[in-house]
This record gives C-alpha cells, structure tokens and sequence, in this order.
C-alpha cells in the first residue's frame, strides 16, 4: 500500500512539473509583438467601455547664449479623468490644466463621433473644435493613451521592448538610446525638446502593462529628461506620462449637455 501511494505522490510530482515546464516554454515563446498584436485585437474586438485617468506634465527649460542665471521656463501639466463608451463614440474628459506660472483651469471635453466639444471656464461657453482632434488640445503623446493606449504607435519597438511576467498579467518595458529617441519622435511630434541640435538623452523609460485574462491594456507610463544644444543655447525636456485603465466593459452610462446634444445633431 505504501509503495502504491509513493508511486502515486511521484506521479503527480511528474505531472506538476511537466505542466509548470509546458507554461514556461509558451511564455518563452511568446514575443513582445505577440503581446502588442494579442492585446490590440482583443480591445478592438471585446473592450465597448473604460475608465482612464491620464496624467501628462510637460515642462521645458532654455537657456539662451549659456546665461544660466536666467533660464526660461515653460510647461503645462493635464490632469484628465476618462469616461469612455468606444462604439459609438461617446466619451467624457474632465481635465485639470496647470500651465506654469499661470493660474490653473477646469476644462469640460465631449467627444461625440468625430466630433469634440469643449467648455473652459474661463469663458464657460461650449464650442466645437473644427479640426475634431483630441492632439490639439494634449498634444501628440497624451492623446495617444486615450481613452485608451494605441499600441499600433509602438509596433516599430517590437523588437527592443523586454517582455517579463508580473502579477495578474505581464509587463512590456522600453529604454531608448538617442537614436531610439529620433525614430519615437517621428511618431510623437511634441515629445522632447521642440527645438533641433545635438541631444543627450538622460532617460527615457516606457513601461505598459496588460491584464493576463482578458490582454487589455491597463497601464502605461513614459519619463523622459533629455537635453538640446544649438548655436549656443540649450534647450532642456522633461516629460511624464501617467495612464491607468480600469472598470472595462463597466462605466455607468451619462447624458450630454443639453448644449453639446444640440450642435452634436447640426
């Protein structure tokens, strides 16, 4: 009896470890252009709804002919809470816009089709923006995490990000070098310093993460700090991305301003 239930015990030993030895070589198989293509089509496909909260600070130093006694500062920090419905389109933006060394302001967004509305308070008047583009009021790299991320703009990294298993889910991490910084900002217009000449990148991280059961997206986050130099001036970026994403398929339905309701259907 006792070798009949040692046998046993080694049996399922056996088993355990070949199943644990199968996982393993599929996660080893799986590639970080896998992951990308997996995720985007599950959420063209499945995701109807999500919650995003999305935080970008932009900030931006110059210093002209080397006077670094008095550098010019510039910058804005958004503060964007999401609700989104994504077929159709129906999607609510309650942003917090922090400009430096200006007094911050609360701006309403709807997004209606292709259609977008906004209401500063500044004015407290709803208007309809003509070119009906999110970047026009964030800029290139927020809008791209909204409502949420396009992985689509990160296929040409494929083959530099590092893929690694995390809780509940995996993890895609990316550094780039300057020559990776040139190719991104071919993509992303506005990311770095806005001005040309010869770049030393400090840093410049993205990391995204995506839920195991169901491959959505559900963080990303860039930090990049690099600098220019042209004709002797230097131009200094440093710029932080925040996004999470959650209650997917599960955000309470809302109305639209009776405002936005009326020039929706002009």
């Amino acid at each position: 009896m006792k070798k009949i239930i040692s046998a046993l015990a080694v049996g399922a030993f056996v088993l355990l470890l070949a199943a644990c030895s199968s996982s393993e070589e599929a996660q080893k198989k799986m590639t970080a252009g896998d992951l990308l293509d997996k995720s985007q089509e599950a959420m063209d496909n499945s995701l109807k709804a999500v919650r995003s909260q999305i935080v970008f600070d932009d900030y931006a130093v110059t210093v002209y002919d080397g006077d670094i006694e008095n550098p010019e500062k510039a910058g804005v920090k958004f503060d964007m809470k999401v609700e989104a419905f994504l077929d159709p389109k129906k999607i609510h933006i309650q942003s917090n816009v922090i400009p430096r060394g200006v007094k911050a302001w609360n701006m309403d967004v709807y997004q209606v089709g292709d259609q977008v509305f906004t209401n500063d308070e500044r004015q407290n008047e709803w208007e309809e923006l003509q070119s009906g583009s999110i970047e026009e009021l964030y800029g290139s790299l927020a809008s791209v995490a909204y409502p949420i991320l396009d992985l689509s703009k990160f296929k040409e990294f494929e083959d530099e990000f590092i893929l690694k298993p995390i809780e509940y889910g995996y993890a895609l991490n990316l550094t780039l070098d300057r020559d990776g910084v040139k190719r991104f900002k071919e993509i992303f217009p506005d990311f770095g310093p806005r001005e040309d000449g010869f770049t030393i990148v400090d840093k410049m991280d993205v990391a995204i993460t995506f839920n195991k059961s169901t491959s959505y997206v559900t963080s990303f986050k860039l930090s990049s700090d690099m600098r220019n130099y042209r004709d002797g001036n230097s131009y200094r970026s440093r710029q932080k991305l925040n996004s999470t994403y959650s209650y997917f398929n599960d955000i309470e339905d809302f109305n639209l301003p009776k405002e936005v309701s009326n020039m929706a259907v002009e």
